[in-house]
């Protein structure tokens, strides 16, 4: 009976595996007649709980097979495929989920606007261009295409729905050239400009500023401006540099100025002044390091000198020495120094000389070239003004050419004289005869360093003539 028990408990759980619609609770199978078995209940009894393993199991069944459950000895009915539904109700058509879903028509893309590419319309109808002007804020109007913006600069007109447009603006004194723009949705920019004038002058406040409190580089240099009445002058300075300018029709003004004689890293103050008006500033010249520097600013020239430059530490002397001459300077307050030489006339033409250019802490060598054109070769002439002279003293004047710096000697019996040809090539000489005859000629000689040769004669005459 046992054996029973066990097959109908397993034939229970193929149902359920089956099945899966009804919840049935079955309880442990006893020996006892079938029609006991039938009467379910939910406290089974005290004897068929003795086993401790015994537990009530509950199964899930379709509703149409609890009935199946009641009876055990029975024969088995034919059981209906639990995967054939129910005869008066067809089974449910499902489409076949392998196959994709049919694809729709691709959509065609609207057609694209035409992009925008004109510019739009821009007209300026007040003021009239060149128009004058006593106030000094105008109202400026016009019409631009409907939708679009208009600029002046920085500042947007007043655009209504059919265009028109209005912006008022503040005019400086004498000519005001303004421009404007108009913007359509699609970017498009048209530029037209006016230009109006404001005859009146208005009163512009002094004012003055200073660019930096702290400069450096060489020389020092800093930035002043502000505002003044147009045409009103501003002066800029103090005892190491100065400037001045005017104001602008505008009434502003800048200017640049260099204070070559700053000390270095000092502060220092610097005056602005115009008019009744002035204004004080502090700023302070940061130099470079001090450390001894010095160039050449010619190393070749016509004339016989040089400069040379440079940086030392202020109130130091820089000494530039040669064979054909020296000179020497201090170093400024701001570290800086200058220096000239001149050559003597002992200087070579044509030849490179070496100088020596020394200052606390350094020294630096250079050589200078004194360039010299060769003079061309002048013949050499001589010439006689008179040929006698009848005065108590006689004498005669002689002259010609002969190269630069040739030597001339007149000689004769009766006197003489020496002479030097001019960096021209000219030369001339006066030579007197005290003691020559009356009345007798006598033969005089000239001969120049360059090999030129000539003779005159001479005759004292008596009476006061020549």
């Amino acid at each position: 009976m046992r054996r029973r028990e066990v097959l109908v408990f397993i034939a229970a759980f193929v149902v359920v595996l089956l099945g899966g619609a009804a919840l049935a609770q079955v309880g442990t199978f006893s020996s006892s007649p079938a029609s006991d078995a039938a009467a379910m209940s939910a406290q089974p009894a005290a004897d068929d709980l003795a086993p401790a393993t015994t537990k009530a199991v509950e199964v899930l069944l379709p509703a149409e097979d609890v009935a199946d459950t009641v009876g055990l000895d029975e024969e088995p009915k034919e059981e209906v495929p639990k995967d054939e539904p129910p005869a008066d109700k067809p089974p449910a058509e499902e489409p076949p989920k392998d196959e994709p879903p049919a694809e729709e028509p691709p959509k065609e893309d609207p057609p694209k606007e035409e992009e925008d590419t004109t510019p739009p319309s821009l007209e300026i109808l007040f003021p009239e261009n060149e128009q004058h002007f006593d106030e000094d804020t105008i109202p400026f109007e016009g019409k631009t295409e409907p939708g679009a913006r208009v600029f002046a600069g920085r500042y947007e007109a007043d655009v209504d729905e059919e265009g028109n447009w209005r912006i008022v603006l503040i005019l400086n004194p004498g000519g005001n050239v303004v421009t404007f723009k108009a913007k359509d949705s699609a970017g498009n920019i048209t530029e037209k400009a006016v230009k109006v004038y404001l005859d009146r002058e208005t009163d512009t406040a002094f004012t003055a500023h200073q660019k930096w409190e702290v400069v450096d580089g060489s020389p020092a240099v800093n930035v002043y401006y502000g505002t003044a009445q147009p045409g009103t002058k501003i002066w800029v300075g103090n005892r190491f540099g100065s400037g001045e300018t005017k104001a602008n029709d505008k009434g502003q003004w800048e200017l640049r100025v260099k204070f070559r004689e700053a000390p270095c890293n000092e502060t220092f103050g610097v005056v602005v002044e115009s008019g009744d008006h002035r204004k004080e500033f502090r700023m302070k010249y940061v130099c470079a390091a001090n450390d001894f520097t010095a160039h050449q600013k010619y190393g070749e020239n016509e004339s016989p000198w040089t400069k040379f430059y440079g940086t030392g530490v202020p109130g130091t002397t820089v000494w530039a020495v040669s064979d054909y001459g020296s000179a020497e300077t201090i170093v400024g307050s701001n570290g800086e120094w200058l220096l000239k030489l001149h050559f003597n006339d002992e200087l070579p033409p044509n030849k490179e000389i070496d100088v020596v250019v020394e200052g606390e802490g350094g020294r630096a060598e250079f050589v200078f070239y004194w360039v010299v054109a060769e003079a061309e070769e002048i013949d050499f002439t001589a010439n006689q003004k008179y040929g006698s002279c009848g005065e108590a003293v006689p004498y005669d004047k002689f002259f010609g050419t002969a190269n630069p710096e040739a030597t001339i000697w007149v000689e004769s019996d009766w006197g003489g004289g020496v002479t030097t040809a001019n960096k021209h090539g000219e030369w001339h000489i006066r030579v007197e005869f005290p003691d020559a005859p009356v009345n007798t000629p006598f033969t005089v000689y000239i001969e120049s360093s360059d090999g030129g040769y000539a003779e005159f004669t001479f005759v004292r005459t008596a009476g006061d003539e020549h």
